[in-house]
């Protein structure tokens, strides 16, 4: 059965996986990153007279602003465990529709129940963005393992690598979102006063974070309709019988699953992962060397991936291309104020973000995923380097070779380990742990980006962007140190790296993890 899994043709079920997977993403990044874009709107809106240390308006107070970008970084961490857990206790499928209805929920709760006062508003908005990082956690190792535990081996990092790409097409798609609604709503910006509350932007902002509930309504019946991944009935729920129901639902993309899911209960000897069970499977060197490799990388590549993303408006300002708006501004100076952060946040994730993803997914199963993960790694030490010690010249000469630059280090951000610590512990693990590591290893990540988002963010409000890129330089120089200690998962089928059901007369569960392990 796993032969026929692992050597299938690529089909109609694997593009309705991706699609089905990658639509979750998208709506993860729009939902996640929405706030870089909005939070300016919501200063012009909620906290008019507040002044930046430069004197200028369009900024939230930074006790503020770090909340309302953390607040769903927690609420995602949450999320990655919490769901990593009930994917290995109660299979993908069911978990896997939760998240979804979560974000629903949430998003609708961003977007309509926060008005109130400043205070009142900050906290409620707080409060829906943590719930909303829940649901987006859950994603993260459900897709992962779902897209690794469908996938044929000789195109399962391709298809893992295509639906963490929807990721950056959510953030592009954020961008146009906004530049879109701002310019719609241009006349009635004008009509705004520096230092007063400009309700336009208040409506605007909105409906920006509204429409990211759309794919995630029309994603929800299609998960319903996805059947529980072979390995995990054959595996965990030592259910034969509707394992091979599963399989012939992948094969010919029919609801075959659904006949048996009505009357066959789960099988008595059910292997769901225990807390001991766990322990003693981190007790193996291997298996805790793969875990502490997956999470420390994550971690590290998080604290400058999820800084420059969520900052990326804010470096945009310093390098000059924004709109500074001082008392006794206009309704026009706020328009070109926002539409200017907003485009050039947009430009960057165009030039550079969205890229990334496809080149690798054109080279995964070549270069195979540690190169990828060094690679990336160096180039974006060296890149932030650059960024960090020729700030003053390039910004002052040359304005768009630092924005190409810094659009660089996003290209191998994604060109590199931004994908590659998502599709490595999708596959490394056994089908029993394979979720729960999945969520620690992001939930580290999250931890990572929680570290960036507070840590970095008071460090460029004191010290400036240009001490922030150079210390963000240093974190992706450890992080190509840890990627000794992740496998080489390209070529393996998933049985050959765990030891999973393969005959050990054929050896070639051996013959795998020495391979992996080099």
């Amino acid at each position: 059965m796993f032969h026929e899994l692992n050597h299938a043709k690529f089909g109609w079920f694997h593009v309705k996986a991706i699609l089905i997977s990658g639509v979750g993403f998208f709506t993860d990044a729009y939902d996640l990153y929405t706030v870089g874009l909005i939070s300016q709107m919501i200063a012009y809106a909620r906290f008019p007279d507040h002044l930046n240390a430069k004197g200028a308006y369009g900024s939230l107070p930074t006790n503020y602003d770090l909340v309302v970008k953390g607040t769903a970084l927690i609420g995602t961490l949450v999320g990655q465990v919490v769901f990593g857990l009930l994917g290995d206790k109660f299979g993908r499928k069911a978990p896997y529709g939760w998240t979804l209805i979560i974000m629903i929920v949430t998003t609708v709760g961003c977007a309509a129940g926060t008005w109130g006062t400043p205070a009142t508003f900050m906290g409620v908005f707080a409060m829906w963005r943590f719930l909303l990082g829940i649901g987006i956690g859950g994603d993260y190792p459900l897709s992962a393992v779902i897209t690794s535990e469908y996938t044929p081996r000789h195109m399962r990092g391709a298809m893992m690598a295509a639906v963490f790409a929807m990721q950056g097409i959510g953030f592009l798609a954020a961008s146009i979102v906004a530049v879109i609604v701002v310019v719609a709503f241009q006349s009635a910006i004008d009509s705004c006063t520096a230092g007063e509350a400009c309700m336009p932007l208040d409506h605007a902002w909105r409906i920006i974070v509204a429409i990211g509930v759309i794919p995630a309504i029309a994603t929800y019946y299609l998960r319903t309709r996805l059947p529980e991944t072979p390995r995990f009935t054959a595996h965990v729920e030592k259910d034969l019988t509707k394992a091979e129901a599963d399989m012939v639902s992948v094969f010919n993309n029919t609801d075959e699953f659904r006949k048996l899911e009505k009357k066959t209960d789960v099988a008595t000897d059910n292997d769901a992962i225990t807390f001991r069970d766990f322990k003693n499977f981190l007790s193996i060197r291997r298996n805790a060397m793969w875990l502490f490799g997956t999470c420390s990388t994550w971690f590290l590549l998080d604290i400058a991936y999820y800084c420059q993303n969520l900052f990326t408006p804010k470096v945009v300002g310093d390098i000059g291309y924004s709109v500074s708006v001082k008392p006794g501004g206009t309704g026009r100076d706020i328009y070109h104020a926002v539409y200017a952060s907003t485009t050039g946040t947009a430009i960057i994730i165009l030039m550079g973000l969205v890229p990334g993803y496809f080149v690798t997914i054109a080279t995964i199963e070549k270069l195979g995923r540690k190169t990828i993960q060094f690679m990336g790694f160096i180039m974006m030490t060296i890149l932030l380097v650059i960024c960090s010690a020729a700030w003053v010249p390039l910004r002052e000469k040359a304005i768009w070779a630092f924005i190409v630059i810094y659009a660089l280090t996003f290209f191998f951000a994604n060109f590199g380990p931004n994908t590659t610590t998502f599709i490595v512990p999708g596959e490394c693990f056994p089908t029993k742990y394979r979720a729960t590591c999945h969520g620690l290893s992001a939930a580290w990540g999250k931890a990572g980006a929680i570290v960036g988002v507070y840590g970095f963010g008071s460090v460029n409000d004191l010290y400036g962007t240009q001490l922030c890129l150079g210390l963000l330089a240093i974190f992706m120089a450890l992080g190509t140190v840890c990627t000794v200690f992740i496998p080489e998962t390209r070529g393996f089928s998933l049985e050959e790296l765990n030891e999973e059901q393969v005959p050990k007369h054929v050896n070639l569960a051996e013959q795998g993890t020495k391979q992996a392990v080099n």
